[in-house]
């Protein structure tokens, strides 16, 4: 067979060409398994399986070395992650331009909150979309701080110190933290007075893997060198105030949940430390979008309509302030 022949028998790189395939493999390396990546993306986990099945054909390699600890990706893998990784910024790039000018914005709006936050903001959201009917609001409630710029999400609520690279935000207030423990477990072995005393009680944590919740952060090097015991980590901080309200131990809450839990108490005598401010992201080719900036006015008013709560400024009846 001559060189020709082989030539006109060779199959283009079809599974390559597919974004679908791609973004397949985009999610599987970030979340180091397949199963998990279907799951981010709405798909099945065979259709997961089977894109990587046909780029590895295609490659005539393994993209993905497997184990129990999860899919890390070979050399060829990260090629293909290249690939897929330029595609998908230059479609969200694209996707900003076209929804920068779009009064109508023809797409969901979506709005990523952490989970305390998504519960307290999901009304305001609704009366939101009551009001415009062009609106469509997608709230995506999680604890890991989505990626604006690969359009995970269109506006973001974050308690930081400041909007992060290449993004723009708005302040909304402040946020307040403080440790809470059970009105009767408080009574039983009385109130802490120092961090030192916290080493009776049983420490709620949120799990170290939200580095950036006050409620995880606060307790690093005090854990060891304190001698406290850990009997309970979440990774939402719904999950954490429940666990404190049933008496399980002591543990650290944002100021606008703990101070309206009932059947638990703040530890006045025991500093969190200053109040972060509460931003509202988005993308500066999304600022100039009038949906957008209609959006976070109306929840940056809903925030500041709690400013003093949030902001550990309101006292809670029958407790004093710190």
């Amino acid at each position: 067979m001559d060189a020709n022949r082989r030539c006109s028998d060779a199959k283009p790189m079809k599974a390559l060409r597919s974004f679908d395939n791609l973004a397949a493999v985009l999610a599987t390396q970030r979340l180091a398994s397949p199963s998990k990546a279907a799951r981010a993306l709405g798909r099945a986990p065979s259709s997961v399986y089977r894109a990587i099945e046909r780029l590895e054909a295609e490659a005539g390699a393994p993209l993905f070395l497997r184990s129990a600890s999860g899919w890390k990706p070979t050399a060829e893998g990260l090629r293909v992650i290249q690939v897929g990784e330029r595609i998908e910024a230059e479609i969200a790039d694209a996707e900003l331009a076209l929804l920068r000018g779009n009064r109508r914005f023809p797409a969901p709006v979506r709005v990523s909150a952490s989970d305390s936050f998504a519960t307290y903001l999901a009304p305001v959201l609704v009366a939101f979309a009551e009001r415009e009917p062009d609106a469509v609001i997608e709230l995506i409630a999680d604890n890991n701080f989505v990626d604006l710029v690969r359009r995970q999400a269109d506006i973001a609520v974050r308690p930081d110190m400041r909007p992060g690279d290449g993004l723009v935000g708005q302040r909304a207030g402040k946020l307040a933290h403080a440790l809470y423990g059970a009105t009767a477990l408080l009574e039983r072995h009385g109130m802490p007075q120092t961090i030192a005393d916290l080493h009776h009680y049983a420490i709620c944590t949120l799990t170290p893997t939200l580095p950036h919740f006050t409620a995880s952060n606060w307790w690093k090097g005090l854990v060891g060198s304190h001698g406290m015991r850990v009997t309970f980590v979440a990774n939402t901080e719904t999950a954490l105030a429940a666990a404190i309200a049933a008496g399980v131990g002591i543990g650290v809450l944002p100021r606008f949940i703990g101070d309206r839990l009932d059947g638990v108490l703040r530890l006045p005598s025991i500093q969190i430390g200053e109040p972060v401010d509460i931003w509202l992201i988005t993308h500066p080719k999304l600022r100039e979008n009038a949906m957008v900036r209609s959006l976070i006015r109306a929840l940056a008013a809903a925030i500041r309509k709690d400013s003093r709560l949030a902001a550990g400024l309101k006292k809670r009846p029958g407790q004093m302030l710190p």
